[in-house]
């Protein structure tokens, strides 16, 4: 369960789209990982999916931290990050693991959204950070995930005044 959880805060991937990867798609030598399908759980029973969208079907690249670890843990015979765990039951264990840790608990589709404010807030265009989160559109990733903090608005502020007075 480890490298899922690696890969989920690493990535920024939808939930299904982590439960949904396996070792084959993770090139640990270029740190690429394709997404390429989804894993959900429907009425008591797995569900292999496509990609939400087209542009979902996408390679996006893990920090070089997260590529050596992912080495470490890498078993011989492959498989599912996961392993024989379902969704239901990597959540459980995610929220107990977090739990022993003395950890706050995140849900897992707010990984997600970690990993797209912190990319955006430390000034990577939302382009890009549309781009690895598989959007359709850049619009979707703007009303999802930018948030202005004060300091922002407050240098916006002081941008529009000066153009003001001048």
């Amino acid at each position: 369960m480890e490298a899922w959880l690696i890969c989920s805060i690493c990535l920024g991937l939808r939930t299904e789209e982590a439960l949904g990867l396996e070792w084959q798609d993770l090139n640990l030598n270029t740190g690429k990982v394709r997404i390429r399908r989804g894993l959900q759980w429907v009425d008591g029973h797995e569900v292999i999916v496509d990609p939400k969208t087209e542009l979902s079907r996408r390679t996006v690249v893990l920090p070089r931290f997260a590529v050596l670890r992912l080495r470490e843990i890498r078993p011989r015979e492959g498989g599912r990050l996961i392993g024989l765990l379902n969704p239901g039951q990597v959540a459980r264990r995610y929220a107990a693991w977090c739990r022993s840790q003395n950890l706050p608990y995140v849900p897992r589709r707010n990984l997600r959204h970690s990993w797209a404010s912190t990319a955006l807030g430390a000034g990577v265009d939302v382009a890009v950070v549309s781009r690895a989160l598989g959007h359709s559109s850049i619009a979707t990733t703007a009303r999802y995930y930018l948030r202005p903090d004060s300091e922002v608005l407050r240098e916006a502020q002081r941008t529009w005044e000066h153009a003001l007075i001048r």
